[in-house]
């Protein structure tokens, strides 16, 4: 499957990021920064991991993947501004859990060592998991959830479903940091600032060639 095509139509999903004036800053902010960024909120090693996870879900082709677009160093920001410190919590938890079954499976010791492949086979193996897996892996997540909640420190932390919640998370933050980039809604999505006529119940390839609007 071509992600790239799947981008310019897939949906905003349950990741999605809400346009506040403190969002629009974090945007500009982050295409103006140099290529001396230090992350807010992931350390080193996470946002290299993120950074890696985002680029594979966005990949460069004749359209700027996630790095060029600077969606990393974005997602950083938002996270670290906007997010609740619960959100906080279970997104690094699940970081971290991803983190382990994937230095577990290539048989690594350091987050560093993972490669594309060892990153892209984790990805892969949650985002095209069956549905009785998928509804599994839910299951686990909501009770451990509910266990936290209950303070029950003495529950067991379901690693595998926890990396499933965060690979979701992140496919759906990725996809709206990428629908939202200002680049991304002037060149390639339909674009028009300025409203003109609106028609109802039109065929999406005649009024735009089949592009979502980015306005």
């Amino acid at each position: 499957m071509d992600r790239r095509k799947v981008l310019k139509t897939i949906g905003y999903g349950s990741g999605a990021i809400t346009l506040t004036p403190a969002v629009v800053g974090l945007f500009h902010s982050c295409q103006t920064n140099s290529s001396n960024f230090f992350p807010e909120y992931f350390n080193k090693n996470q946002f290299s991991v993120v950074s890696q996870l985002m680029e594979l879900i966005i990949p460069e082709t004749e359209i700027p993947g996630a790095i060029n677009l600077k969606l990393p160093e974005f997602l950083d920001g938002y996270i670290n501004i906007i997010f609740s410190e619960v959100r906080k919590k279970k997104i690094s938890t699940g970081l971290e859990s991803f983190i382990e079954v994937s230095l577990f499976d290539s048989e690594k010791s350091n987050a560093n060592r993972l490669t594309n492949e060892d990153l892209d086979f984790q990805l892969s193996k949650y985002l095209k998991a069956d549905f009785k897996k998928k509804n599994s892996w839910k299951k686990q997540e909501s009770a451990y959830q509910k266990a936290l909640q209950n303070k029950n420190k003495s529950t067991k932390l379901p690693k595998e479903a926890l990396a499933y919640g965060f690979a979701n998370q992140l496919r759906s933050l990725s996809i709206t940091a990428f629908r939202t980039n200002e680049y991304i809604g002037e060149n390639i999505l339909a674009y028009a600032p300025i409203p003109g006529e609106q028609r109802g119940c039109v065929d999406l390839m005649e009024t735009t060639g089949g592009k979502i609007w980015s306005l």
